[in-house]
């Protein structure tokens, strides 16, 4: 079956006119009665009666207009469907993130510069994020995971600094800072296995000649949000990105000298999922906001 012939049958058939279907299509009218003609021979039947300049349906052809009629205005929804998704007037955005503090002004934009896409965030550590990315349930994610994995197509939009924090009535509380060794003798309140912050402190420990075996008794919980309220109440030292806690007057910050503890937040897409023009607004608008 031939559109283009069906288009131009449409055409005739809503306007009662060779001629001004013709300019409705921006064709020539001898060009319309062939594509008409030929979708006639090719099935063997008569869709217009042509009387003088007179044209009328046959009743197949009235049939027939019904049916184009559904065809062409589904046809025709389809491609606003289509404009609008490559326009940002619409879609659906699903976004993870192992950080939501600093996800907040990426969706912020995101609703203020296409406020038809629908945003759904998810979060976790940045294990559990990672996960959720290259699994396809999340299209884009802020996460300080994944930037060296060749799976995915990633780029550094900050940089923090891991620090310890304690209880302001605590033995380290009048400090500034505080070495391996000092903080050898505390008891340590820290995230769960899977955690960027874990691992960057890990990390560093591992450079220095240390392990997390040095503390039998530490404290493991499974948020940000749970170190912080567990150090504020004098549970012990805490273990986090400096971006990550919140102005608190009982707490005391204390800084790790010597110690790589830098931490990159990505964000991040599958390399299959770049091309998408709604991904690529994302990384555009993410890049506005640094």
């Amino acid at each position: 079956m031939n559109l283009l012939h069906l288009r131009s049958f449409h055409a005739v058939a809503t306007e009662g006119s060779f001629g001004r279907a013709a300019q409705r299509l921006h064709i020539s009218q001898p060009t319309l009665s062939e594509q008409v003609r030929a979708l006639e021979r090719s099935y063997g039947v008569v869709l217009f009666h042509r009387t003088g300049r007179r044209v009328t349906l046959t009743e197949l052809g009235a049939v027939l207009h019904e049916c184009t009629g559904r065809l062409f205005a589904t046809a025709d929804e389809a491609d606003q469907i289509l404009d609008d998704g490559a326009r940002l007037r619409t879609g659906r955005l699903r976004l993870g993130a192992d950080a939501p503090m600093h996800v907040m002004p990426l969706l912020a934009a995101l609703r203020d510069r296409y406020p038809g896409v629908r945003v759904a965030l998810s979060t976790g550590n940045s294990e559990q994020v990672l996960a959720e990315l290259v699994a396809d349930r999340v299209d884009v994610a802020l996460t300080a995971a994944g930037g060296h994995d060749p799976r995915l197509h990633a780029v550094p939009v900050r940089r923090d600094r891991v620090v310890a924090f304690v209880a302001r009535r605590h033995p380290l509380g009048a400090r500034t800072e505080v070495t391996l060794d000092e903080l050898a003798g505390a008891q340590l309140v820290i995230r769960e296995s899977g955690s960027t912050t874990r691992r960057v402190f890990e990390r560093a420990l591992a450079a220095a000649g240390r392990s997390l075996a040095e503390w039998p008794e530490l404290i493991e919980v499974d948020s940000r949000e749970a170190v912080h309220s567990a150090v504020a109440v004098g549970l012990g030292v805490g273990v986090v990105s400096d971006a990550e806690l919140p102005p608190d007057p009982r707490l005391a910050v204390l800084a790790l000298p010597g110690l790589d503890l830098d931490l990159t937040q990505y964000l991040a897409c599958r390399r299959d999922a770049s091309r998408s023009r709604l991904v690529r607004a994302v990384f555009e608008l993410a890049d506005t906001l640094r």
